[in-house]
This record gives structure tokens, C-alpha cells and sequence, in this order.
């Protein structure tokens, strides 16, 4: 459900409106070849966008051609344009190291003034793909760029509104992401040029936004306004986008229900987000459509429809043939056909497409690291030829500024008695200015490097948390292949302790404070973990209060542990021949120090109950890692089982 907005911009190309005759594929390639040099160039330039994208690789490789044209490159206008039509088409390849090079190119060469609007559009490009590239402070001075052409009035491309919004959830940064995207739509909304499509569906990307940040009410509230707006702008006049836009709307409604545990509800919504995407056909929505087949199908295997998760899964299997299909959802593919496969016994089968996820995720990551290798590198390229540039100007200027003193000098010669004054006062303003101007400049760096650091310190919780998942997956696919069930158990306790930690990171990398946790959300994350993980016959209750608890990181990763071992412990030995149950985890603080007290209705404790004769790693763990926390245990036996520990705070 990524990507929002390329999905709906790929869903506008499909359902234009064609007035008279379009030209056929021959007809156009036909006439292209008539032409010759620079009318090749201006016939380019006379074609629809989605005649370009129906041609592209035919445009690539012919436009290729004429840089090699001697009578285009003696005319800098037209060298220019071909230039423009070659980034155009790396644009529309998504290849965005070239984009960068070639736009690059374009905005140093001082010899060609192209209009602010083209400008903007330049930039706009540039701005998508550092973006995509993850050049983040890049992204940051493009948006410098363009705000400056917008104060000046130039027109900023409607479909570009969110891509500062963008640019937030991309950092996990969802806070920011939905109060951007609201100040956006409110610019949308005051632009009469606006199409009927592009309202809707901001309302819709907020409704995600609000959804990855764990607002449910206001992603309903949000996905509804999109369905209300896109009926009454797009239903009568535009059915071919309504249908599409709301196929889309209720795919996202159907994983706020699976976000919900209500599977049952999820799946006629994802099914009907699905044959919207199949009627279609349009291979740049391939991605999102297997996606939602994908969900589908884990619904399925939730409600144990195995048959029709079985064919959820043929059918993800059919478009996986397609193109466009990102590694990523292939990663998505293969672990919920391991799933499956686990659920109907086939362990061998499953190992086999967990294996296949874990060898593709690995990979994906080493390509990524390598393109942003590659991306720097070249960007290191181009500020050393921008920097050559620089230097060549500055000279030019340089040689000016002489010619200009000498000619200063001697009208100062003349007019030395009547302008001294005004020439010194001139020099004080001068002084007061460049003083300002260091200032604002020393703000600048300083609010840029605040803004790095933060996502720095963001994106090493990120990687610490992949890479304990990482590892959490290993000891899965471990343990598929053990048949010792003691073995088994270590493992899984070992896997649900590494699983508590990640949680901290993410917990972390989430929040606007990254030295402080709020366990009132980590604690429902973790609950929700370890209920998955221990998915028992018995119906178990859990209440979690920690209300406006933030805890240090060298606090939290220890507490977070022994919580994971007493509610563990709690599932697997409280409720023992027994339908129900309930525990309450109940954190507070009294001056300095902390209390948790973790209480179950179960069987209670062993009547000779003693942790000091106990062969048991979990209890040492819990009264090591309390020692750790400067605190102490205690236990009560009274209508089941009460755990209370008292600590302080290490931060």
C-alpha cells in the first residue's frame, strides 16, 4: 500500500479522455524516422505524455543517436533540448543517477536561460530522485530551491504537493508526515486548477499515514472522507477513476481490519481492491495488486480457509509473471507461502520459502547499499565539476571586479570630497549586512545539522532493529529444522527475547525522542508479540497501564526483558486446564522510583516455591537484570500469582 501516489498517477494514465484520431505505434515511429536533426527534437517534444511512455524505449535509443548531430551541437538552444528530452526519458525509466546527471548538467551551463517554470519542473525531478535514492540532504536543498521559485510566483506541479509529506514518512516521521500533508491540502484546496482526482486522494494518503502511525478512528475517518469526496467529484463524470481510486480506498480499509484482528471483515474489501487492479491490467499497478493478494491470502490462512488461501496464492503466483513487481513483495510472496505451507504440514515446503525470503531480503539490502554507494559517488563527481564551474566564475568575476575598480577609482579621484561621506557610510552598512548575512548563514548550518543528527540517531535504532530481526528469523528457520521440543522451546524463549529489544529500537526510531521510551505503547506492541507468538486455546486477557511512563534506553532494554519472561511464563504455565484467564501489568512511579507489578488470576505458585533452588534461566534472568536496575523482587500467592519489582531509573 506504498507509494500512493505513483499508483494513483499510473491509475490517471490509464483512463484518458482521446479526442479524434490518436496516432498508431507504426504511425508514430513512422513519422519520427521522416523527420530530420532538430524537427526529430520538436516532434519529440509535440507528443502526449502517454505516447512518450508507449514509445520510450523506440525515443531512447533514436534521440540517443542525435547527440553525435554536429548542426544540433553547434546551437546551444538546441543541444539544450535534446539534453531536456534525454532527462526526460531517464525520468520515465526511473533511472535516477542519469536524471540527476543530465538535470545537473542542464542547470550549470550558464549559457542557456530556460524559463522559472521549466526551472521548477527541473527541480521537481531532481527533488524525486534524490528522494528515491535516499540523499536526503540533498532532498532538503532542492526544497530550498524550490520554495524561493514559489515565492516568486512560479507554478509548483499539482501532483508534486505531497512530496515533502513524503519525504517525512520515508523517515518513519508519520507526526510530521500527517500535519504536512493536512498544511498541503489546505494549498490544494485554494488552487482553482486542481483536477477532481487529486483531492481524494490526499484524503486517502492521510488515511494511511494516520494508519502507520496508529491512529485507527482518524485512518477510518480519513479513508471515508476520500470514498465521500471521490464520489461526489469523480462518480458521475469520471466513473473509470472513482472505481479505481475507491478499489484503492477500501483495499487500505481492509488492513485497518486486519490491523484489527477482524480477517472476516478484511477480505471482501481486499477482494474488491483486487478486481479493480485486475480489470486494469496496467503493469505499473502489478506491485500493488500482488500485495493485496498477498493479504488476502494471510487472511485466509487466520480464518484457516486453507483452500481459498491456497488459491489467493496461485493467483499471486500468475501476476509475479508480470512486470513491475518490486523484490520486496516478492520477500512478501514467499514468506506468506511459507505460512501456508507450515499450516498445512508441508514444514520441509516452508523451510524451502522461508529460506528463499531470508536469501532475497539479504539481497535487496546489499543492492541498496550499493546504489547508495554508487549515488554518492557520482554526486561526488558532480560537486567537483560544480565546484570547477564555481571557480571559473569566480575568476570571470574577479576580472570584472578589477576593470570596475580602476574605473571607481578614478571617479573617486574626482568626487572624493563630495562622496567620502556617503562612501563611508556605505562601507558601515556593508559591514552591518555581512555581519548579518554570517549569522543567518551560521543559523542555517545549525538547524541542518540538528536536523542530520536526528536522522542519524534514527536510522541507526532502524538498523539495530533489522538487524535483531534478522537474527529472530534465523533462530525461526532453526527452529523448523529441530525436532528436540526442548530445543525448540529454548529457542522460541531466546527469539522472544531478542524480539522484547527490537521492539525498544523501534519504539525509538518511531517517537520525536530518541533517549527516552514510552512503554505505554511499547508495552501494547509487546503484548500483541508474545500473544502471536504463544498463540494459546485459552482466552487470555492482558490490561497494560503505564500512562506517561518514558523510561531511559539503559532502563528500558532490561525492563522490557524481564516483562517478556514474567508474561511468558504466565502463558505457559498460569492457565493450565483452563478456558480463560486474565493478567494486569501495572506500571507506576512515586518519586524516584518505579514499581511494575505483573498479576495473574492462574494456579498460583508451587506451594514449596523458592527461585533460589530453581533450575530456571528465565528467574535468574528476571532477579539478575533487577539487580542491574538497582531494584528488588517480590511474589504474593493469592488468587494467582503477583509479581512486584521496584527500580530506578538508570538514564
Amino acid at each position: 500500500m506504498s507509494s500512493l501516489k505513483n499508483i494513483i498517477r499510473c491509475l490517471l494514465l490509464f483512463f484518458p479522455l482521446f479526442i479524434g484520431n490518436a496516432q498508431t505505434t507504426d504511425k508514430i515511429e513512422e513519422t519520427y524516422t521522416s523527420k530530420k536533426g532538430i524537427d526529430k527534437i520538436s516532434f519529440y517534444e509535440s507528443l502526449t505524455h502517454r505516447q512518450k511512455l508507449d514509445h520510450l524505449d523506440f525515443l531512447y535509443q533514436n534521440l540517443l543517436k542525435l547527440t553525435t548531430d554536429e548542426q544540433i551541437n553547434s546551437d546551444t538552444k538546441s543541444s539544450m533540448r535534446l539534453k531536456f528530452a534525454l532527462a526526460e526519458i531517464y525520468v520515465f525509466k526511473q533511472e535516477d543517477l542519469k536524471t540527476i546527471i543530465a538535470f545537473k548538467e542542464i542547470l550549470n551551463n550558464k549559457d542557456y536561460k530556460f524559463p522559472d517554470s521549466k526551472k521548477m519542473y527541473v527541480l521537481v525531478q531532481l527533488q524525486s530522485a534524490y528522494l528515491n535514492l535516499n540523499l536526503y540532504s540533498n532532498v532538503f536543498k532542492i526544497n530550498s530551491e524550490i520554495a524561493y521559485l514559489r515565492k516568486k510566483g512560479v507554478n509548483y506541479p499539482l501532483w508534486s504537493y505531497s512530496n515533502k509529506s513524503g519525504l517525512y514518512a520515508r523517515l518513519f516521521l508519520y507526526d510530521k508526515a500527517i500535519l504536512q500533508l493536512k498544511s498541503e491540502i489546505k494549498e490544494i484546496l485554494k488552487n482553482p486548477k486542481r483536477d477532481s482526482l487529486i483531492v481524494p486522494s490526499a484524503y486517502n494518503s492521510l488515511g494511511y499515514y494516520f494508519f502507520k502511525n496508529n491512529q485507527i478512528d482518524s485512518a477510518y475517518h480519513y479513508y471515508n472522507l476520500s470514498l465521500q469526496k471521490a464520489e461526489t467529484a469523480l462518480k458521475k463524470n469520471d466513473f473509470g477513476n472513482y472505481n479505481a481510486l475507491s478499489g484503492l480506498v477500501k483495499g487500505n480499509i481492509g488492513l485497518l481490519k486486519m490491523k484489527q484482528g477482524d480477517y472476516k471483515a478484511a477480505v471482501p474489501l481486499l477482494m474488491e481492491d483486487i478486481s479493480v487492479g485486475i480489470k486494469i491490467k496496467d503493469n505499473n499497478n502489478n506491485d500493488g495488486i500482488v500485495k493485496t493478494i498477498i493479504y488476502l491470502s494471510t487472511c485466509n490462512i487466520k480464518l484457516k480457509n486453507y483452500s481459498e488461501a491456497q488459491k489467493n496464492i496461485e493467483l499471486a503466483e500468475q501476476q509475479i509473471l508480470s512486470k513491475g513487481i518490486s523484490p520486496e513483495t516478492r520477500v512478501a510472496y514467499y514468506r506468506t507461502k511459507a505460512e501456508l505451507l507450515k499450516a498445512q504440514n508441508k514444514k520441509d515446503e516452508a523451510y524451502t520459502y522461508n529460506e528463499k525470503a531470508f536469501n532475497l531480503s539479504d539481497s535487496i539490502n546489499s543492492k541498496k547499499q550499493r546504489l547508495l554507494l554508487a549515488g554518492n559517488e557520482i554526486l561526488y563527481q558532480l560537486e567537483e565539476k560544480d565546484n570547477l564551474i564555481e571557480k571559473q566564475q569566480s575568476d570571470i568575476n574577479a576580472k570584472e571586479k578589477g576593470i570596475l575598480y580602476i574605473v571607481a577609482t578614478a571617479l573617486g579621484i574626482i568626487l572624493m570630497t563630495t562622496l567620502l561621506y556617503l562612501n563611508n557610510s556605505r562601507k558601515k552598512q556593508k559591514e552591518i549586512q555581512q555581519k548579518n548575512d554570517e549569522i543567518l548563514a551560521k543559523n542555517e548550518t545549525i538547524k541542518e545539522s540538528l536536523v542530520e543528527k536526528e536522522m542519524l540517531l534514527k536510522e541507526i535504532h532502524h538498523r539495530v532493529k533489522n538487524n535483531l530481526q534478522i537474527i529472530s528469523g534465523i533462530l525461526e528457520l532453526q527452529n523448523l529444522n529441530i525436532r528436540d521440543e526442548n530445543a525448540k522451546v529454548i529457542l522460541k524463549e531466546g527469539q522472544s527475547r531478542i524480539q522484547s529489544i527490537a521492539l525498544i529500537h523501534k519504539t525509538l526510531y518511531q517517537s520525536e525522542n530518541f533517549s527516552k521510551v514510552r512503554f505505554q505503547n511499547y508495552l501494547s506492541e509487546l503484548i500483541q508479540a508474545i500473544q502471536i507468538a504463544y498463540n494459546s486455546n485459552t482466552k487470555i486477557n492482558i490490561d497494560v497501564e503505564a500512562n506517561e511512563i518514558e523510561l531511559g534506553i539503559n532502563t528500558a532494554i532490561p525492563l522490557s526483558l524481564i516483562i517478556n519472561e514474567i508474561v511468558t511464563n504466565c502463558f505457559r504455565h498460569a492457565f493450565k486446564n483452563k478456558e480463560s484467564g486474565n493478567i494486569t501489568i501495572n506500571l507506576t512511579k512515586k518519586n524516584d522510583i518505579y514499581t511494575l507489578i505483573i498479576k495473574d488470576n492462574g494456579v498460583g505458585l508451587p506451594v514449596d516455591f523458592d527461585p533460589k533452588k530453581l533450575q530456571s534461566i528465565g528467574f535468574d534472568l528476571i532477579l539478575g537484570l533487577t539487580r542491574q536496575l538497582e531494584g528488588s523482587v517480590d511474589w504474593k500467592d493469592e488468587n494467582g500469582t503477583s509479581i512486584i519489582i521496584t527500580f530506578k531509573d538508570l538514564a
